[in-house]
């Protein structure tokens, strides 16, 4: 489920959603970027877990606004069964408001399937804020493919067997995260994703927990 907008889409300048509180509190907002097969969603639910934060993954978002039955949910509906991808603006204003939901009651907020794109990054900081740290599971495309093949011999919910159909969706995702690397050059951190995953999150953890010792001594 795609959620990356035309380039030919302009960026929009406001979200229908209030971030104010956001900006003057000290609320630590971590992407995870990597492709698919790079063990996202398993890293996201064990981070939350550990530092009390908000996990979102983006896809999980869409799925769950379709289901909710509003005016929004089946514009979205009509757009994912047309095989459209949701704007920017909308995809933008569903994390914000997961956010605000639990500003008081989560001490930060981690994020995967999100940005794909430069004009995401864009809008997300001007209308939300710039996240404080960047995450990127490094994993070859070798080892991507193994992984997406191999998860989609033993589940149900992921049928995906056809080996060019792999190969040209982890195509895609380089194509458009290289924009978004570049965008966060300055606060990227590059994680060795091929590792097993108590070292993986071991390298994460200690990413984050350098950020949270640097913001608290600065503030």
């Amino acid at each position: 489920m795609g959620n990356c907008i035309g380039a030919s889409e302009p960026v929009p300048a406001v979200i229908n959603v209030n971030t104010e509180p956001l900006k003057n509190r000290y609320f630590p907002v971590v992407f995870l970027l990597g492709g698919p097969g790079a063990g996202k969603r398993t890293l996201i639910e064990k981070v939350a877990q550990k530092y009390d934060f908000l996990h979102l993954v983006t896809a999980d978002l869409i799925r769950q606004e379709i289901t909710t039955r509003t005016e929004r949910a089946f514009t979205l509906a009509r757009l994912m069964s047309q095989g459209q991808l949701v704007p920017t603006d909308v995809l933008i204003e569903l994390i914000a408001t997961k956010i605000m939901d639990n500003l008081y009651k989560k001490k930060g907020v981690i994020i995967s399937g999100f940005p794909r794109r430069k004009e995401q990054c864009i809008t997300f900081d001007k209308t939300v804020k710039p996240p404080d740290v960047v995450l990127y599971l490094n994993v070859r495309n070798s080892v991507l493919s193994d992984r997406i093949m191999g998860r989609a011999a033993t589940t149900t919910e992921r049928a995906v067997t056809n080996y060019d159909f792999v190969k040209k969706q982890i195509t895609e995702f380089h194509k458009k995260n290289r924009t978004v690397v570049k965008h966060y050059k300055d606060r990227l951190i590059k994680i060795d994703g091929e590792a097993d995953l108590v070292n993986v999150m071991e390298d994460v953890c200690k990413a984050i927990d350098n950020y949270l010792r640097t913001a608290t001594a600065s503030s």
